[in-house]
């Protein structure tokens, strides 16, 4: 590239110095400024060629380094995505095996509460035990309780035993009363939210039965089923941490019930499953979409489309209940107020027992035993009820008293499914079905049952228990009534027109029936 510029150079300074030869002025003119026989272009020449040599390799070396760096963050991108979806599979992992954990403890502890007295206190785990090991107020209380009676050994001022002591009792009694009205409003809530849940598994049961009872179609069944049984599953992720979409959810949907699609599945990922409760609100529309669907394309009537779109619309209703509630936990202003008055209550309470207990050679260790035993157990009872309110305040934590929320979802799936399978009634086959023959099987049915009562059983082919039998033998004499007389029922009357020997022999025979069976 420098070539070029470096003869005509070379060709201007020649012309302007008169000094030279005309021989060289000439030679110059006639080359026309070719100087390749010049040393100097020939050397930048050289130099040119081994410079845009050398730049072409320099630039080729650092494109293929670019690339390498370029395949490098690619393959470190890649091992750091793996790691990172690594690591959410494995803490997805410890979190499916800790609710399953947690569920098992659960089932297992309800049935505890019919154990006998001494089995029963033997037990730790799902008690308050184990909560008031840990709770500071409980050891600051006998703490003080300590002190105070290794201070009396030693002798306390004079003006100690002055002191009015029996005011304390007032304060107990009023921390007792907001304590147990804490109780109670918390177990209330406990049990209401239960009550809820409850309710969102018997709207899937009661869909599921006019789903299977009125015809429709299996597929449209097993879809609108599908679809409420995910709205419930949903409902309990946007609850809660403790239920999140990547441990809880997802064995749920694909491992275990396939509750949902892939392409379902990923717009309930769109919305945020863990962030609310969208996503059970999403399924409920599918829910609804699919009965609207079935009616429009006259797969099911008016009436079992309006039943099941009811029972859709209650499930959310329910559902929506239990985040109404953690909307509104019990008033932080009242727990506040409670966990005040423990820790004013209780070291009062352990330093006035302590000076009650006596002081110099008043001192007994009965005494210090006993009185720290009183002070043991008031703060065991005024911790222990604060500690119950809290636990049974939100049923759908990690607590072992909570709601064995995995164990609804699970019971709730499968017996709809079961529900959707179940058979019709097992008859005799269509050519051996005559109405005299089905109308026989359920008298001879009626007339095997056990007794209700001569005021049902008497004068009716309706009746049950073994007095039926005579009575199709035909009415009694003196009766006036004929076989077919019907029963007036409007009101709940009895008006079959027997008379009182008919009833009494009906009676006795009832009785020993009766007598016989209980026997």
């Amino acid at each position: 590239t420098l070539a070029p510029a470096v003869a005509a150079n070379n060709n201007n300074n020649n012309i302007i110095n008169h000094d030279n030869s005309s021989s060289s002025f000439n030679n110059v003119n006639s080359n026309g400024g070719n100087n390749s026989n010049n040393p100097l272009v020939a050397s930048l020449n050289v130099v040119g060629d081994a410079v845009a040599k050398t730049t072409g390799a320099a630039v080729k070396t650092t494109e293929a380094a670019l690339k390498g760096t370029v395949e490098t963050t690619k393959s470190a991108t890649h091992t750091v995505v793996s790691c990172l979806q690594g690591g959410n599979s494995n803490d997805a992992d410890k979190r499916w095996k800790e609710l399953q954990r947690l569920e098992k403890k659960r089932r297992a502890i309800l049935k505890r509460t019919e154990e006998p007295f001494w089995k029963t206190l033997l037990y730790w785990d799902g008690t308050v035990l184990s909560h008031l090991k840990m709770d500071s107020v409980l050891w600051l209380t006998m703490g003080l309780y300590v002190l105070m009676r290794v201070a009396a050994r030693e002798g306390l001022p004079d003006f100690v035993s002055s002191l009015d002591t029996g005011r304390i009792t007032i304060v107990g009694g009023f921390l007792t009363f907001f304590l147990v009205f804490y109780v109670n409003q918390s177990h209330k809530r406990f049990f209401g939210l239960y009550g809820h849940s409850m309710a969102c598994k018997g709207r899937i049961f009661d869909a599921a039965t006019l789903a299977r009872s009125c015809h429709m179609p299996k597929t449209q069944a097993l879809r609108l089923i599908r679809y409420m049984n995910a709205a419930h599953a949903a409902a309990y992720v946007g609850l809660s941490s403790v239920y999140p979409s990547s441990g809880y959810f997802d064995r749920v949907c694909f491992e275990q019930f396939k509750l949902l699609t892939p392409e379902e599945k990923q717009r309930l990922d769109e919305i945020n499953m863990d962030a609310g409760g969208s996503a059970y609100r999403e399924c409920i529309v599918w829910a609804m979409l699919e009965v609207q669907n079935a009616k429009d394309q006259q797969l099911i009537d008016r009436e079992l489309a309006a039943m099941l779109r009811d029972l859709v619309l209650q499930l959310r209703a329910q559902a929506g209940q239990l985040y109404n509630a953690a909307d509104l936990p019990v008033p932080f202003f009242y727990v506040h107020f409670i966990c005040l008055l423990t820790l004013l209550y209780l070291p009062l309470f352990a330093v006035i027992q302590g000076i009650n207990a006596g002081t110099g050679d008043e001192c007994h260790w009965v005494v210090d035993v006993v009185a720290g035993l009183v002070v043991f157990v008031q703060a065991i009872f005024i911790i222990g009820l604060r500690i119950v309110g809290q636990k049974v305040s939100d049923p759908y934590g990690d607590d072992l008293v909570d709601l064995s929320v995995m164990f609804f979802i699970q019971f709730t799936w499968m017996q709809s499914q079961r529900v959707l399978a179940s058979h019709d009634p097992p008859r005799r086959r269509e050519e051996q079905q005559q109405d005299g023959d089905e109308e026989e099987t359920e008298l001879q049915l009626a007339r095997e049952r056990i007794t209700i009562g001569a005021a049902w059983d008497g004068g009716t082919e309706f009746g049950l228990g073994s007095s039926n039998d005579t009575k199709k033998k035909g009415p009694a004499k003196g009766d006036g009534k004929d076989n077919n007389d019907q029963e007036d029922t409007e009101g709940g009357r009895d008006t079959s027109g027997e008379d009182d020997d008919s009833s009494n022999a009906s009676m006795e025979e009832q009785m020993r029936f009766g007598s016989h069976e209980v026997k």
